[in-house]
């Protein structure tokens, strides 16, 4: 299979960091959080296994690769399954062992593109399992079953239940400190308001024959 053609103005260049770091950590189950860590060449060895399952001897990925030497030995397992597939990419290995964004950042997006391009689809493909012998694997799967475990959100303990009735609960949230020293502080000063008295209100009739008793009286 020969390299598809992608150009420096494809569309495949204009995919961002975020979702190059979702795609590999969706597929093959990674905690990737900067392009700089495909450097190394074993993220695209993977995903060359899963678009091409045999090619790459898993088993030889090094995942804990720290050198530039251990870096070459993942491309060289790269570059020989590209030849295999007859895929005509070159692949500048001298750029990308050095961890720069811009040159990573370019090659991911070729690779994204290679994998839509194909059309590959493994839904009985385990990417954990399947790098699992290689080099720094094990170390990995802690790494990511640890940051899996600190993402899980926190159960809010804010809301307490109430029965009102027969099997039916309301949620009431806790009044905080602020609320309850303002709640005081109306029933204070609702204390300290003097009383005022409710006099009778006079109707229409009273008000008349009040009138005209002080009339008579102011003729006296």
């Amino acid at each position: 299979m020969s390299d598809p053609v992608v150009g420096m103005m494809d569309q495949a260049y204009f995919t961002g960091r975020r979702e190059l770091l979702d795609f590999f950590n969706d597929l093959l189950k990674l905690n990737l959080t900067k392009i700089e860590e495909t450097a190394s060449g074993a993220v695209a060895c993977q995903l060359t296994d899963y678009i091409y399952p045999g090619t790459i001897p898993m088993s030889r990925v090094n995942w804990d690769a720290r050198s530039d030497y251990e870096f070459v030995q993942n491309y060289k397992l790269l570059q020989a399954a590209f030849k295999k597939k007859k895929i005509q990419r070159y692949v500048d290995v001298e750029k990308l062992i050095k961890a720069k964004y811009q040159d990573n950042l370019e090659f991911c997006q070729w690779l994204k593109a290679f994998f839509d391009q194909s059309g590959a689809f493994r839904e009985d493909y385990d990417p954990v399992e399947a790098r699992s012998k290689g080099k720094g694997a094990a170390k990995l799967a802690q790494a990511r079953s640890k940051n899996a475990s600190r993402a899980k959100p926190k159960p809010f303990t804010g809301a307490t239940k109430t029965r009102t009735g027969a099997g039916r609960s309301t949620s009431t949230t806790a009044p905080s400190s602020g609320t309850n020293r303002s709640r005081r502080e109306n029933n204070s000063l609702a204390a300290n308001r003097p009383i005022r008295e409710n006099k009778p209100k006079l109707s229409d009739d009273h008000l008349t024959d009040a009138v005209l008793a002080d009339a008579q009286l102011m003729k006296k």
